[in-house]
């Protein structure tokens, strides 16, 4: 099944799912198109004019290699070649089924169109790698831009304002939804990651995705699977120390991500500071050929950061998180009245933090903007960082400072 939009008919539609299917019949042509008309009626569909009202639409696309114009019925499809929400899941069953009148095969057909022909491709969803890879690069062979969006799924409006922000520098975006096991650590419960994989391809859909790529674990580390990136100095301090191996194990998605989907560009949310950094570390360090984009920290009206672990928080725990950017936003505060001792600002970080009843706290500090080394004294680009617990749930967020 394909999602799209409508193509034709009236405004206010909903979208649409596209499939194909092989018959092997004695019928007519005109036999099996009054067949699916039937189905049609049975379904609640009258053709009364063209383009009209729809909730379902069956067309005979080919009929082996019969030519055929009449009134009713046209074969092939007039408009075959020119749609790729019927020509994308016909490839998927017959690549190799010729056009009787032009002689190239339905496969051929779908690659000749350039990416969003014919109908937006509302949202595809690919599961093999090699698929996967061959897919974005037939799009950037047709001269197209394509922006890539990792993901682990349980979305929120901060990863959908990464697609939002894919769309508007790049033809094509391509989201991935994958719980990587290699960077939670042995205290940390990976089968309790969220999972809401329908409502994840519903919102995606709807932010203006076009593939998303969900692969299983065995397809991104086979058996044997015994190489990783070892990450680079960034990653040592403040999550490096709390959660020993994790940028190895981000690292290491990273990179295979971007090698399976050669994209020209991929955005990452500030609210992961420090993952950010360490991917535009080895982005650099590697040359890898892709630009690094970062995107605004998305957060609630209230001003906490949107995260998928917002979720366990009880709503006496929500009240408690509140004080997390509260503290971030007086740390920026201060800086901005003059206060350049970095000592004073994590005091007043941790005393917000404490008089908010958040007793257990991984850090709260001050550190220099790329390097991510504490400082002492802030005399060039900074920013304030906070890891704690509310709750069971640990919760991070950061501020630059002016």
């Amino acid at each position: 099944m394909i999602e799209t939009s409508p193509v034709g008919g009236p405004a206010d539609q909903p979208n649409f799912f596209n499939a194909a299917a092989v018959l092997d019949t004695e019928l007519s042509p005109f036999e099996v198109l009054n067949l699916l008309l039937g189905v049609e009626r049975k379904l609640g569909r009258v053709r009364s004019e063209r383009n009209g009202p729809r909730t379902i639409d069956l067309d005979l696309l080919l009929y082996d290699q019969e030519v055929l114009e009449a009134p009713e019925l046209t074969l092939p499809h007039p408009r075959l070649h020119e749609r790729r929400f019927a020509l994308a899941p016909a490839a998927e069953i017959a690549p190799d089924w010729r056009h009787p009148t032009s002689g190239r095969t339905v496969a051929a057909l779908l690659a000749a169109l350039p990416f969003g022909e014919g109908g937006r491709l509302g949202l595809r969803v690919l599961t093999s790698p090699y698929d996967t890879q061959a897919q974005v690069l037939q799009i950037r062979r047709g001269g197209q831009r394509v922006a890539l969006v990792p993901t682990m799924g349980a979305l929120h409006d901060g990863h959908l304002s990464l697609v939002r922000i894919a769309r508007q520098r790049a033809e094509v975006v391509v989201a991935s939804i994958f719980v990587n096991p290699t960077q939670f650590g042995p205290q940390e419960d990976f089968s309790r990651y969220p999972r809401t994989l329908d409502a994840d391809l519903s919102a995606l859909s709807v932010a203006g995705c076009d593939l998303v790529f969900l692969p299983a674990a065995d397809d991104i580390y086979p058996p044997g699977f015994s190489t990783s990136v070892e990450p680079p100095a960034v990653a040592q301090p403040l999550e490096g120390v709390c959660r020993p191996g994790h940028f190895r194990g981000v690292a290491t998605i990273v990179l295979k991500l971007f090698h399976l989907i050669p994209a020209h560009l991929a955005c990452f949310g500030q609210k992961d500071y420090q993952q950010l950094q360490v991917i535009r570390r080895m982005t650099a360090d590697l040359n890898l050929p892709i630009e690094i984009v970062a995107c605004p920290t998305v957060r609630e009206p209230d001003g906490l950061a949107m995260s998928s672990r917002n979720r366990y928080l009880s709503p006496a725990e929500r009240q408690q998180a509140l004080s997390i950017s509260r503290a971030l936003a007086s740390a920026a505060q201060q800086v901005k009245d003059g206060e350049r001792n970095a000592a004073a600002i994590k005091q007043q970080m941790r005393n917000t933090l404490a008089a908010a009843g958040i007793e257990k706290t991984d850090y709260a500090t001050v550190a220099d903007a790329e390097t991510l080394a504490e400082s002492n004294r802030i005399e060039g680009p900074a920013v304030a960082l906070i890891a704690a617990f509310v709750g069971t749930t640990r919760l991070i967020d950061n501020r630059l400072l002016p």
